[in-house]
């Protein structure tokens, strides 16, 4: 008897790893895409429009920086103008009140230098004289103008310069002198013990600034002192 076997055929149905393999390779190929886009460059269009806006805030920065400086200089040079205005006045006053005279008159025998407008005299106890001159510096001066005030201690000296940019512009004083520098009362005899000292000087903005004392001869104090 002949024994039979039957074969049995088994099948097993293998995954599709063709799908996979494609489903990976969509998903790398899209992921690159998405790295070669983030990692890209500017263009020359965005990079022109950049260039663009910077330069126009780096103009207004500097014109704001630049109106700032100037400003600032401005207000500088007016302070320092102020300050020098009150020393010349001080000064002056300090001289005055060391006086034994004052007088808008000349004295005997004294020679006023050539385009020097001569404001004040003053007698001191040792008997010497001081004069106050201003000086227009558009007769040529290294100064600044319009005038500038002299101290001179000799008869036909120009003396020493005191102060510059004093005005044209009258004090409004009533007194005797140029305008910009002016005593009272006029006109001033020796016999006057009270002084009213103006000044008047131009500030770098265009404005005045005007510096008034009035001063006490003080010399007899002085001169009776043994």
């Amino acid at each position: 008897m002949m024994n039979s076997s039957s074969t049995e055929i088994v099948t097993t149905q293998l995954p599709d790893l063709s799908k996979g393999i494609r489903g990976k390779s969509s998903i790398y190929v899209a992921t690159n895409i998405r790295e070669k886009s983030s990692n890209r460059g500017f263009t020359l269009v965005e990079l022109l429009v950049g260039m663009v806006i910077t330069s126009i805030f780096l103009v207004f920065a500097g014109s704001g920086l630049i109106s700032i400086l100037q400003n600032h200089r401005q207000t500088e040079a007016e302070v320092d103008q102020h300050i020098q205005l009150n020393r010349a006045a001080d000064f002056i006053a300090d001289d005055i009140r060391e006086a034994k005279a004052a007088s808008t008159t000349a004295p005997s025998g004294w020679i006023v230098p050539a385009n020097y407008s001569a404001i004040l005299y003053l007698t001191k106890p040792d008997d010497s004289t001081v004069a106050y001159y201003t000086f227009d510096t558009s007769s040529g001066s290294n100064w600044q103008g319009p005038q500038m005030i002299y101290r001179a201690t000799a008869s036909n000296s120009l003396g020493n310069p005191l102060v510059d940019r004093v005005s044209s512009a009258s004090p409004g004083c009533s007194g005797s002198g140029t305008s910009g520098f002016e005593v009272s009362p006029s006109p001033l005899t020796p016999s006057n013990r009270s002084i009213r000292l103006c000044l008047l000087g131009d500030l770098p903005n265009g404005t005045t600034k005007l510096v008034q004392n009035t001063v006490t001869l003080r010399s007899n104090e002085v001169s009776s002192t043994p």
